[in-house]
C-alpha cells in the first residue's frame, strides 16, 4: 500500500481549503485534503497491511493517529505508541483525533493516568492531550474529582489548551454538575476560560434554561 499515493488520490481541494481554515497554524501546502470518512477506510486498510509511511503531511499524521487506536496490542506497547506519537501533534485537530480514537484506554485506565500526568505541564499541545484525554476517559466516578481538580488547576495563557479547559468543564458540568458548579460560583477559573465555560455549558442542549439563566449571571469582566 502506497500511503501516500493513496491519500493524493482521494484529494478534495474544497475539502482542503476548508481543513486550513480549521487548522491556521498548519501550512495550506502541508495539506492534502482528504476527507475523514476516508481517512478512516484507510487506516484500517493500513493496519491490516502494516503499511510504513512517513508523517510529512496533517492528513498522514492524522491516519497514524487512527491506526493507533485501531491495534491490538499490550497495554505496554499502547503506551508507548503514544509516547511516540505525542510529538507529532502541532495542532488540536490531530490532539483530538488522537484522544478520540485511542478507545483501549477503557480498558487500562489506572496505566494511562499515570502515563498522562507528565504531559499537564507540557508544551500547549501536550496540555490539549492530556485534558482532552482525562475528558474522554476519565470523567467516570472512580475519577471524575481528580480529572476536575487537575483540569481546573491548569493555569495557561495558551489559546488551545484553555479552550480545551472550558470544553472538559462544560462537559464535567453536564455530567457531575455538583462537583463543577463551584468551580463558576466560586470564580476560581482565569477569567476567559471561565466565561468560556459558562458559554460552553449554555450551549448545551442537556442544560436547562434556569440553569443557563443563572450561570450568566456569574460571567466576570
Amino acid at each position: 500500500m502506497d500511503v501516500r499515493k493513496e491519500l493524493f488520490e482521494n484529494q478534495d481541494l474544497k475539502y482542503k481549503e476548508f481543513q486550513s481554515k480549521l487548522v491556521p497554524n498548519i501550512s495550506e501546502e502541508k495539506i492534502i485534503g482528504v476527507r475523514m470518512p476516508v481517512l478512516r477506510k484507510m487506516a484500517k486498510k493500513a493496519k491490516v497491511e502494516n503499511a510504513d509511511f512517513s508523517t510529512d503531511y496533517y492528513d498522514e499524521i492524522l491516519l497514524k493517529a487512527m491506526i493507533i487506536g485501531l491495534k491490538k496490542c499490550s497495554v505496554s506497547e499502547h503506551l508507548d505508541d503514544l509516547k511516540a506519537f505525542v510529538p507529532l501533534i502541532d495542532n488540536w485537530a490531530v490532539c483530538d483525533c488522537l484522544c478520540s480514537s485511542v478507545k483501549f484506554v477503557k480498558n487500562c485506565q489506572r496505566e494511562v493516568w499515570d502515563f498522562l500526568q507528565p504531559y499537564s505541564k507540557g508544551s500547549e499541545f501536550e496540555v490539549r492531550f492530556f485534558v482532552v484525554m482525562l475528558m474522554n476517559y476519565f470523567f467516570t466516578d472512580d475519577y471524575i474529582e481528580r480529572a476536575i481538580e487537575l483540569i481546573s488547576g491548569i493555569s495557561s495563557e495558551l489559546y488551545y489548551v484553555n479552550m480545551a479547559v472550558a470544553w472538559a468543564l462544560s462537559v464535567a458540568f453536564v455530567k457531575y454538575k455538583d462537583l463543577t458548579f463551584p468551580l463558576l460560583e466560586d470564580k476560581v477559573l482565569q477569567p476567559w476560560v471561565h466565561n468560556k465555560t459558562i458559554q460552553k455549558i449554555c450551549e448545551s442542549y442537556r442544560v436547562d434554561s434556569e440553569t443557563k439563566a443563572y450561570l450568566k449571571t456569574l460571567k466576570v469582566k
